[in-house]
């Protein structure tokens, strides 16, 4: 099957609504893409092609492009493309929203008996997505998606009819804090989740810091981030674990502790999560209390990219470019080298083999390198006023313009 292709965004409660595991399809066409060209006419190869512009596969992310290649393959009756143009419809993302036409092309992957076909129609009928609401419609389709082995079916066809808009005393706390987060009652939600997670529930842990982080119902409060995150991670939450490893990079709510941050990223990487995969593409990427490796970064992020993470897939496609630099950790470092100038050299100024144990270790070698850089660009600027001035000598012209002493 393929994967969801809405997120839960930040937060671990929002369940996702499109389909599941693209890991596979990811897999393959991270394999063919650089063999199928720009005109590939299989409905299969365009299929990867129109998952490549979508996810910054070896190609830019261009969500307009790739539904252009899902169309020509679900015009061809590729199942997945048709589920996943129905989905670009249904979000208005790369095309003009249109729940009509998100609605048919689900149900022409349903009438192939496609797994996500099903179940994305399924949700139509639900919630009334281009289709009149028809629950007793949507329960048959979740049945079938989910005796053809579909998780996400079978979660919906169990909460089918038990979900009102409103917290009810059959819902879970947990459940009840969701729709008050989701209903942008922030606050009602905070209490919720403070509650469960002084009771030891992981998930809440997690959210609870996170609203803690952003100020989200209740007052900012990093300490109390920190102390959340770091409760859910030992209980080996993944998301927590990324989240606390950020914030000993960043030195947000503690003190700055690159080591510690990079052992909690691994242990999400090393559990499966992308974002931990994606923090440790990052880390050897920039020499973060690891060597700096641009080969391994490239492992991390295709490890992540073969789960649908954009950032993971740009950046992977960006380091297997000839002659690229491996760019910069934050704005801070890109101010310090480049700022508003145009760069001609940086290429050279690549930490090889180097670990930074914390920002101002990497701050002082980007400082150097901007004097290396600066060093650089003036010998070649006066090279090249040299060269002029010696062709302008030799042709016998008068006022050739001397290029003055080499740079020191």
């Amino acid at each position: 099957m393929r994967a969801c292709l809405l997120l839960a965004g930040v937060l671990a409660l929002l369940p996702s609504v499109a389909a599941a595991d693209l890991n596979a399809d990811f897999a393959t066409c991270r394999r063919r893409i650089l063999q199928i060209g720009a005109a590939p006419t299989t409905p299969a190869d365009q299929y990867c092609l129109g998952l490549s512009h979508a996810f910054a596969l070896n190609h830019p992310k261009d969500r307009a492009r790739a539904a252009t290649w899902f169309r020509k393959a679900a015009d061809q009756n590729h199942a997945g493309a048709q589920t996943i143009l129905g989905y670009l419809y249904e979000q208005g993302d790369g095309l003009a929203k249109n729940p009509v036409e998100a609605a048919r092309w689900y149900k022409r992957a349903a009438d192939q008996n496609d797994p996500d076909g099903l179940f994305n129609l399924g949700r139509a009928n639900e919630h009334g997505i281009g289709v009149a609401r028809n629950l007793t419609d949507a329960r048959t389709l979740y049945w079938r998606a989910s005796s053809l082995g579909s998780r996400e079916a079978q979660q919906a066809l169990a909460n089918l009819g038990t979900a009102p808009a409103a917290p009810t005393p059959s819902a879970s706390p947990f459940d009840q804090g969701a729709r008050l987060y989701k209903a942008k009652d922030y606050a009602g939600a905070a209490r919720v989740f403070q509650a469960l997670a002084e009771q030891g529930d992981a998930r809440a842990q997690l959210q609870i810091g996170y609203q803690y982080a952003h100020a989200e119902g209740v007052a900012r409060n990093y300490t109390e981030a920190v102390r959340w995150y770091r409760a859910s991670a030992n209980q080996g939450n993944l998301t927590a674990q990324v989240n606390l490893g950020k914030l000993y990079e960043d030195a947000i709510g503690v003190p700055e502790d690159w080591p510690l941050a990079v052992q909690w990223y691994r242990r999400a990487a090393e559990g499966g999560s992308a974002e931990g995969q994606f923090a440790m593409g990052r880390a050897h990427q920039f020499g973060i209390a690891v060597p700096q490796n641009r080969q391994e970064a490239i492992r991390w992020f295709d490890r992540a990219g073969d789960q649908g993470h954009d950032q993971a897939n740009y950046f992977a496609n960006s380091l297997r470019q000839r002659n690229s630099y491996i760019g910069f950790r934050n704005d801070a470092e890109h101010a310090a080298v480049v700022g508003t100038r145009l760069r001609t050299v940086l290429l050279n100024i690549e930490p090889v083999g180097q670990t930074f144990w914390n920002s101002g270790q990497r701050m002082a070698y980007m400082r150097q390198a901007n004097q290396q850089a600066n060093s650089e660009e003036a010998w070649q600027r006066w090279n090249s006023a040299k060269s002029s001035y010696d062709a302008c000598r030799n042709a016998g012209r008068s006022g050739c313009i001397s290029p003055g002493a080499p740079p020191n």
